[in-house]
């Protein structure tokens, strides 16, 4: 496409007026573009030798500097930019973003394959959002559903990112185990889905330097190894559950690692009413390998999930392995039939039991390590074959 083609194909494609402009060396047209009462997109449209540049600030973002910053960088950038993302540094006064991002889109314009063909995608990014030389469906995949990167966001906050995948099968859970690791928002990985690990399954996270993290859930803690794509050194990890992130976040946000602060003192009032939970029920799914959970989420579970319908069942289990287990009755029976299984002589000790019994028992499991079962009064020996 000539210059001129170009100019009259996005004026086809943008419903605001395009204003001429200067921004540094470069001869450019600008267009604001404003819904109702949001703050205005701000989109910079630089048109020459058949090539068009495009930068977007949403969300009133728009800064001159920034977008002179990102022209130049795109002059900097290969002449022939192939199916990978150039990476340039990037260092301006208040501004949390440390990168600019050149590639050339899949599609910049839906339904005008020649326009997007002829266009140059330039973004401001950080360091822990993009790999050097990564190609740009690899790039494009981190922007787009999988970490939605807002990256026409130019005065956001970084998003670490991490490339995530199970190394172990998790039924029931909300991760599936791949081949392939998936990018995704790194600190979400460290706050929700990493504390809830069931037991026994390992998560890997690799940052976009290479190192590799893979920890899995011990009881109230994370534990595992880091290896540095430095010098690959391998380094233990054993960290609390309950602020994992905190520890982590500079192995994702690009900055040094200390590995001394990856074997964190233990603090054994941490989880204090934390317990293991398996569940199967017919109207709200099923978990069949342990879940961490608090006494509280426990109990809500047991009145709102076990309650519901006859046949479903909890197993609840503490710290040293105690355990019991609730299995809501036919409804011309008592509510519930609470039990403590003894695999090592073949039989359960049991009985039925009101809500409030059940739940002062799974309490007594959570804050004193133990079943009382034993202690209730007119037990049933449930003998198993």
């Amino acid at each position: 496409m000539t210059d001129d083609e170009i100019l009259e194909a996005i004026r086809g494609s943008h419903a605001s007026a395009l204003v001429p402009g200067r921004l540094g060396g470069h001869d450019v047209h600008l267009s604001t573009f404003r819904i109702g009462g949001k703050a205005p997109l701000t989109t910079v449209f630089r048109i020459r030798d058949g090539r068009l540049t495009l930068l977007r600030a949403a969300d009133g973002s728009y800064r001159e500097d920034l977008a002179v910053a990102l022209l130049d960088a795109a002059d900097r950038a290969p002449g022939r930019l192939g199916d990978v993302v150039h990476v340039q540094p990037l260092d301006l006064d208040g501004l949390a973003l440390d990168r600019v991002v050149v590639y050339l889109p899949v599609q910049a314009y839906r339904g005008r394959p020649e326009l997007s063909a002829a266009t140059v995608r330039v973004v401001p990014a950080h360091r822990s959002e993009v790999r050097p030389g990564e190609s740009r469906d690899e790039f494009e995949e981190t922007t787009g559903k999988s970490m939605r990167l807002p990256v026409d966001e130019w005065a956001r906050s970084p998003r670490p990112r991490a490339a995530v995948r199970l190394l172990d099968d998790w039924p029931g859970g909300p991760l599936a185990r791949t081949r392939r690791a998936f990018p995704q928002a790194a600190e979400h990985v460290f706050t929700r889905t990493a504390p809830g690990l069931a037991r026994g399954i390992r998560l890997e996270a690799t940052d976009v330097r290479g190192h590799r993290l893979v920890v899995s859930r011990t009881w109230d803690r994370l534990t595992g190894t880091l290896i540095l794509s430095t010098d690959g050194t391998v380094h233990p990890v054993d960290i609390p559950i309950s602020a994992p992130w905190a520890t982590l976040s500079p192995i994702f946000s690009g900055d040094p690692v200390d590995p001394r602060a990856l074997a964190a003192p233990s603090h054994p009032d941490i989880a204090e009413d934390l317990l293991e939970f398996t569940y199967e029920t017919a109207d709200r799914g099923w978990a069949s390998v342990p879940l961490p959970t608090t006494l509280e989420s426990c109990l809500t579970r047991l009145r709102g999930q076990i309650l519901r319908t006859p046949g479903n069942f909890g197993v609840f289990y503490s710290r040293s392995g105690a355990i019991v287990q609730v299995r809501r009755c036919p409804e011309d029976e008592p509510p519930l039939w609470l039990e403590t299984p003894y695999p090592d002589v073949g039989h359960s000790l049991g009985r039925h039991v009101t809500v409030e019994e059940a739940e002062r028992l799974i309490t007594i499991l959570a804050r004193e390590d133990r079943s009382a079962v034993p202690e209730l009064d007119d037990l049933t020996t449930v003998t198993w074959s």
